[in-house]
């Protein structure tokens, strides 16, 4: 790890979420820290959930207290510590390779659908530009636009709803799978394996 830096470049740069991790040489974490906090902002931005919102707080002061902590760190400690990413493709099993060939089909659909809103958007976009060379009304336009927003909107509130399923699916299975017993094979006469 990179030698501890100054105390007030990295207290600026703690401002920004990631950006202090980086700049104390675990620039795994930052990317981690950063990406979602952008992506959190994009989304909700994107699907108009301002409730999204409220998940960044969190993670500008996680990530504000979590570079003053390692900056604080005694020389050997701070040293010894491993950067790595704070998420893992095995932490989600959406983005398992196994779980995704299980569920091409549910996948694929998704992936259609995102594609067709995103270009129904980018046409509307389009089609507000020609609107306004031939001076027609835009009624039409706010319509078939908010039909685009409102169907990514109801495409990202499905997949919730399906990954909230799966979850649970995966939970009952794997309780229903620890309180299954083996069944016992029978004894044959003269074997005594049971007994030992």
């Amino acid at each position: 790890m990179t030698k501890k830096k100054n105390k007030f470049l990295t207290f600026c740069f703690s401002l920004l979420p990631g950006a202090g991790e980086m700049y104390l040489g675990f620039m795994k974490q930052g990317i981690s820290l950063m990406g979602i906090f952008f992506l959190v902002w994009a989304l909700s931005g994107m699907l108009n959930l301002p409730a999204l919102l409220f998940v960044q707080p969190v993670i500008w002061f996680y990530s504000f207290f979590h570079v003053h902590n390692l900056n604080s760190l005694p020389e050997e400690e701070f040293y010894s510590l491993e950067d790595d990413y704070l998420f893992h493709c095995r932490d989600f099993p959406f983005l398992n390779r196994s779980w995704l060939e299980r569920n091409r089909r549910m996948t694929a659909a998704v992936l259609i659908a995102l594609g067709v809103i995103m270009l129904w958007n980018y046409l509307m976009d389009f089609l507000y530009t020609v609107m306004g060379f031939l001076g027609i009304s835009h009624t039409v336009y706010i319509l078939f636009r908010s039909f685009g927003t409102f169907s990514l909107r109801g495409l990202f509130a499905v997949c919730i709803i399906c990954l909230g399923i799966h979850l649970i699916r995966a939970k009952n299975q794997e309780l229903h799978g620890e309180n299954k017993q083996p069944p016992e094979t029978p004894l044959l006469p003269g074997d005594q394996t049971r007994d030992l």
